[in-house]
């Protein structure tokens, strides 16, 4: 009985090891291009190819968040990071996509996705998925940056703290009407992103305190 379970581990060990395996080939060859661009540090929009990889199942690998892979007409190879271009998008599978360089709130600058862009206030985004370390359960972390025209900035995260409304009042602080909204917001987890869309909404519809 024995020896029969240590045979069924080892042959179950060589079936991970070569699935793996072939998962890594397959991931390495899978990949594709999407039609898009990308704005240079001189507000030059290039019109190229976006390289897409794709994973054994057939989803999406890019990190877009601290790098885009181009291919031009010649069929070479440039990679970008977010120090190098001011943004980049592409549609793909019915969808477009873009992303702007922008910083964050550990210092450094990434691609992030513009929720809100208007005359007083700008909102960007990136967010991080986990898998719960083994567990049911999976948790997504979602980093915003408030932008100004005259490039302030504030991050905030998708969490529920009394500090992030003080933050918010605090960067906001120019427009009197928005300060009782901001108290009545940010009561619910799951309803932060509405929160914070709205307040974006109204900030871009007030007029600056003269």
């Amino acid at each position: 009985m024995f020896n029969s379970i240590a045979n069924y581990t080892d042959n179950m060990k060589q079936f991970i090891l070569m699935t793996i395996a072939l998962l890594s080939i397959a991931n390495a060859q899978a990949q594709s291009t999407a039609p898009g661009y990308y704005i240079t540090q001189k507000n030059d929009t290039v019109i190229t190819q976006i390289k897409i990889r794709k994973g054994a199942f057939g989803q999406t690998t890019n990190d877009f968040i601290k790098k885009v892979e181009v291919v031009d007409s010649l069929n070479n190879t440039k990679k970008f990071t977010p120090n190098d271009i001011k943004g980049y998008g592409f549609s793909h599978n019915g969808y477009k996509y873009v992303f702007v360089s922008k910083p964050t709130k550990d210092g450094s600058i990434k691609f992030l996705a513009p929720v809100y862009e208007g005359p007083n206030a700008s909102l960007y985004q990136y967010g991080t998925y986990t898998s719960g370390n083994g567990t049911a359960f999976a948790s997504q972390k979602v980093f915003y940056t408030f932008e100004k025209p005259d490039n302030q900035y504030l991050f905030l995260q998708n969490v529920l703290v009394k500090k992030s409304k003080k933050q918010l009042k605090e960067f906001f602080k120019d427009f009197p009407e928005l300060q009782q909204l901001i108290d009545t917001k940010l009561r619910y987890w799951l309803e932060i992103n509405k929160d914070i869309y709205e307040i974006m909404q109204v900030a871009n519809k007030l007029s600056t305190k003269k």
